[in-house]
């Protein structure tokens, strides 16, 4: 047997202005009240996934899909230890239909590890803009995040050029060094009646590296419906 500590963090609201909506108490949040127009500032531990990628239809393995490349975007590779949760900081900036969001967060210590990078030596930045809407009275939203992994990963192409030099089967870990790793993905929910609600999600990301935590996935598109 083992512990392990996924969440603690610290995250304050502030509020600019408009609409004052109700609060309520759930995972990972307090109950209160909150003004439509806020800042969110969240430092910690957590998951990259808490703030990020998120969909109302398809995020949650426990209540929803439990297929990783529809709970997520097959190519968003984030920041994470073997668990899932880093330590890392966010900002989102909510002003009418708009939301903007920035994070910047740990990687670990080599890729999928059990341990984070302690130094802060490997790194990911995340963004994200996502702008609310209805059509026909039925919510919907529309994300567009990006990511650029800085770490030390293996390039395919350098792990196969190795083993033809010097037989034996291509071993990725062999040609790692501190390069760059980025990709974009596009997240859709669409309300279509009260308990029934689309998804969609597609993304790119580089595929001539390694992926350091998430999928080895580099193309992906996924969409399905959702009835509670």
């Amino acid at each position: 047997p083992y512990t392990r500590l996924h969440r603690a963090f610290l995250r304050q609201t502030i509020d600019l202005g408009g609409e004052v909506q109700k609060v309520d108490a759930g995972l990972n949040q307090f109950s209160g009240s909150q003004t439509s127009d806020r800042l969110v500032f969240t430092v910690g531990k957590f998951s990259v996934g808490d703030i990020f990628d998120t969909n109302k239809y398809a995020h949650d393995p426990r209540v929803d899909f439990m297929n990783w490349t529809i709970i997520d975007t097959g190519t968003f590779d984030y920041a994470a230890d073997a668990w899932a949760y880093t330590v890392g900081a966010a900002a989102e900036w909510y002003q009418g239909p708009w939301t903007l969001r920035a994070g910047l967060f740990d990687l670990s210590i080599a890729p999928n590890a059990t341990h984070l990078d302690s130094q802060f030596g490997q790194f990911q930045w995340v963004g994200e803009i996502e702008r609310r809407y209805a059509i026909w009275d039925q919510p919907g939203k529309i994300a567009i995040s990006g990511f650029l992994t800085r770490g030390r990963m293996g390039s395919f192409q350098d792990a196969i050029q190795l083993a033809a030099v010097n037989g034996g089967p291509a071993d990725i870990a062999a040609v790692r060094r501190y390069q760059s790793r980025g990709g974009i993905s596009m997240n859709l929910e669409q309300q279509l009646i009260p308990n029934v609600g689309l998804f969609v999600r597609a993304g790119v990301a580089d595929g001539s590296k390694e992926p350091y935590e998430f999928t080895d996935v580099d193309r992906t598109v996924a969409a399905g419906l959702s009835i509670s």
